[in-house]
């Protein structure tokens, strides 16, 4: 089963109540909760033990804050429920399935909330999850009740399907609650020497205003180091105003366990009234009087930002409030500039790549180890066609006294991540992709709305000094790109669109220093570097050298970017573009990620979508040649945002619509267009 339905409706309910009628009719059955995060299982927890306990059923925890004495206890004598995450269902209730045989020999239920978290890399690694699971769970003879839920999803049964590989039905209440929320989305006009010491005061401000009328609220902060810093000077202002600073609290990952839930506690009893957090806080937190939420600066993706504005108005008695401060970046500037476009958007269409082959082969030791090596025709039920034939060709023999699911990793990202360090200072991370294109030696560097050069690269790490706020450095990149082959295509009069994999080699051949007050050029730097990435999932778009418009090239690129962001639910630094005038007009669109995540794939789906969308953001923009507010700077490697036309770009976007609307010509079968 699967509901979607606005937070704060009642999903936690409408899975609780049935699940415990079950297990009171049953009291020796079982029911397992999937949580994505430590804050809403903790959340959760509270809620579904006070229904628990006057019925006489047990519910525990069982996951990294779980003491190993408890964790030894709760295998022999397990509860009638447990709460975990995708990280423990991997290396415990699947590393060591035989300790836990008495609980998941009676397993009636399994609960998997708030499942768009689900998506992309993350979604793809825990639907091979699911799918070992489940077999695990089909080879005990179990079979039990698969419950999902969401709040933010415009694909449910699709995207339920893709992460359990089984077939579901849908409970729809989308459209019947709707708290009432007041936005305010700012762009403060700041001079750029200035803005991040007032961007923070603004913030700190906001906090102070909340505590001294009574409120209560959220504040999002971008970083840990940001929300420290807001904590520590606004308890100095509330001592000085003669305001309580007890009811000031930081929130995030690396407080200790008791510490956090202490808190979680604190603030539903109304006793903190201002939580400075970071996305630790985003998911389940159920507070019915809360009064707002103030975003300092804009999250990672539109579902993101959905889900912490989503903390306020859920007691309905009253109305909320949203206070969005912008950063001076241009994702933050583009989406304040948008509000209209961010507020009336569509829910998102998720995606996950079951089928993403360099993740099943990740996926293959850990299922070698929990079948024992043994793939029967059956399975492929439940692990699905491509999972299946990999494990039958390549599955191999179980080691003894191995555990290879410690070694998998679910969330992280393909390649290495380094530390940012100020000093001896860490002040965030970033992978090895952006600090190649972005934080090469001598760059500078915006992080957060701070600007860094770039004075060393370490082993594990990335070291920044203090820049000048009026400097910039535009690097020279060369791209050489394979079309590695190609899964689908169709021609449309003057365009094909095609979909498959490339390989990728981006050359780095050194930067400009420039002064951003008078353009000037203060040092040139010369270098040689190479990235590599191979079977990078992607989509193209091959247009006529008929098209007398390609002045509109670099335009047309960003238009698709921009509109992508509104379609498909991808990180920031999911995706790429470049384009090419070599042989007529070429524009690429492509994933990060070697092997895929699924978002190629849904582009290919959506792209007239996309492209209406960035069409409907660049012409409602006041600028004439394309902006920060509109058009994203360019990433192409060979053009600038200088010489992007945007209505040429406009117009070529038209006349591809244009094509596509008219319905294919031709399409891609057996390597030729037919």
């Amino acid at each position: 089963m699967v509901l979607e339905s606005p937070t704060a409706s009642g999903k936690t309910l409408a899975f609780t109540v049935p699940m415990l009628d079950s297990l009171v009719r049953d009291p020796n059955a079982h029911a397992l909760m999937v949580y994505p995060m430590k804050a809403l299982a903790f959340d959760q927890r509270e809620q579904i033990r006070s229904l628990c306990d006057p019925l006489g059923i047990e519910s525990w925890p069982y996951d990294g804050d779980t003491d190993k004495e408890h964790k030894k206890c709760m295998m022999q004598f397990p509860p009638n429920i447990l709460q975990t995450n995708p990280e423990y269902l991997n290396s415990s209730f699947l590393s060591h399935a035989d300790k836990w045989h008495n609980f998941l020999s009676n397993l009636r239920y399994v609960i998997i909330d708030e499942m768009h978290e689900y998506r992309g890399f993350f979604g793809s690694n825990m639907a091979l999850l699911l799918r070992r699971f489940f077999l695990k769970l089909d080879r005990i003879g179990v079979k039990p009740r698969i419950f999902l839920s969401t709040a933010t999803c415009a694909n449910p049964i699709e995207h339920a399907k893709n992460l359990t590989g089984r077939n579901l039905e849908l409970v729809s209440a989308r459209d019947t609650l709707r708290p009432l929320r007041h936005f305010l989305f700012a762009k403060p006009d700041i001079p750029e020497h200035m803005y991040w010491q007032i961007f923070q005061l603004r913030i700190e401000s906001a906090a102070m205003a909340i505590l001294e009328q009574g409120l209560q609220a959220l504040i999002f902060c971008p970083t840990k180091k940001f929300l420290e810093e807001a904590f520590r000077r606004c308890q100095k202002r509330a001592s000085e105003a003669g305001l309580n600073p007890t009811q000031l609290s930081p929130f995030h990952a690396d407080l200790k366990s008791g510490e956090r839930q202490n808190i979680q506690q604190k603030i539903k009893s109304g006793d903190i009234r201002v939580i400075f957090t970071t996305n630790a806080l985003e998911l389940g937190l159920d507070i019915g009087g809360l009064d707002g939420v103030v975003l300092a600066g804009f999250p990672s993706n539109i579902m993101s930002a959905w889900q912490q504005i989503g903390r306020a108005g859920r007691g309905w008695d009253k109305d909320a409030f949203v206070i969005f401060l912008a950063m001076n970046d241009p994702i933050d500037r583009f989406f304040v500039s948008n509000i209209d476009a961010f507020l009336n958007r569509s829910f998102d269409e998720l995606v996950v790549d079951p089928n993403n082959e360099q993740l099943i082969e990740n996926h293959l030791p850990s299922l070698v180890q929990e079948t024992g090596g043994t793939i029967s025709d059956d399975d492929s039920q439940i692990l699905g066609k491509a999972f299946y034939e990999i494990a039958r060709l390549d599955g191999g023999k179980p080691i003894k006294n191995y555990h290879p699911q410690f070694y998998l990793n679910l969330r992280g990202s393909f390649g290495q991540s380094y530390k940012l360090k100020r000093g001896s200072e860490e002040v965030g991370q970033i992978s090895d992709l952006r600090r190649f294109r972005e934080a090469y030696i001598g760059a500078i560097f915006t992080f957060f709305g701070r600007k860094y050069r770039i004075h060393s690269h370490e082993a594990d790490a990335v070291v920044l000094v203090d820049a000048e706020p009026n400097l910039r450095t535009d690097p020279g990149f060369f791209p050489i790109l394979h079309q590695n082959h190609i899964h689908d295509g169709l021609a449309y009069r003057d365009i094909e669109v095609f979909r498959g994999t490339l390989n990728f080699q981006l050359n780095f051949t050194g930067y400009k220093l420039v002064d951003e007050r008078s353009d000037e050029v203060k040092d040139t730097k010369q270098a040689s570097d190479a990235l590599f990435q191979n079977n990078l999932h992607a989509v193209w778009f091959n247009i006529s050298a008929d098209v007398d418009n390609s002045e509109g090239l670099g335009a047309l690129e960003n238009l698709f970017r921009v509109g992508a962001i509104f379609v498909i639910p991808a990180e920031r630094f999911d995706t790429s573009t470049w384009s090419s005038k070599k042989d007529g007009l070429t524009i690429y669109y492509y994933e990060n990620y070697q092997g895929g995540i699924g978002v190629a794939k849904k582009f290919y789906e959506v792209w007239p979508q996309a492209l209406e969308k960035g069409i409907e953001v660049a012409q409602n923009c006041p600028c004439r040649n394309g902006c920060q507010n509109c058009i994203e700077p360019a990433k192409s490697w060979t053009s600038s945002n200088a010489e992007i036309d945007k209505q040429a770009g406009i117009d070529l976007a038209k006349s591809l619509l244009d094509d596509g609307g008219k319905g294919p010509d031709y399409k891609f079968r057996g390597g030729r267009m037919v």
